[in-house]
């Protein structure tokens, strides 16, 4: 299933149950965090994967001269490591957490696999959530 809300869930978990409910693809990346606010706390109660999609914001990857983007490169520079490595790995940060990066090429596929080597400490983790906040709890859920 694809960009279920907490209204969502709740309705096909009463029908589904856990025997056919693997997971729900969101929309989910640094500057897009809404999702924290209830679908994924939500979905690691029920024991539900998060798969998040566009996990570089779909071409508005902050760069590096953005405040964030320095956090970012900063944080990949102490494990020798890339900005979209840290990315990812901040958002697989929880046992739920997935996601589904674009790979156009091997060198993609292998960066985006190298992300999962990375072990973040709670200060980096903290200075990627201060960086990127995740802001108020929307009305619905953004996709795209």
């Amino acid at each position: 299933m694809s960009n279920f809300d907490i209204a969502d869930l709740e309705a096909l978990w009463k029908v589904a149950k856990a025997r056919d409910f693997a997971c729900n693809q969101m929309l989910y990346h640094l500057n897009e965090r809404a999702v924290e606010h209830g679908v994924i706390p939500w979905c690691e109660r029920h024991g539900v994967a998060v798969v998040a999609y566009s996990p570089y914001a779909h071409g508005g990857f902050p760069g590096p001269r953005t405040a964030g983007g320095r956090v970012l490169e900063s944080i990949a520079a102490a494990h020798g490591a890339t900005a979209r490595q840290v990315a990812l790995r901040f958002l697989v940060r929880g046992p739920a957490l997935f996601t589904i990066p674009k790979a156009a090429s091997s060198g993609h596929a292998a960066e985006n696999a190298g992300a999962g080597d990375l072990h973040l400490s709670a200060a980096e983790l903290n200075a990627i959530d201060t960086a990127f906040p995740r802001g108020p709890r929307p009305r619905s859920l953004p996709m795209l």
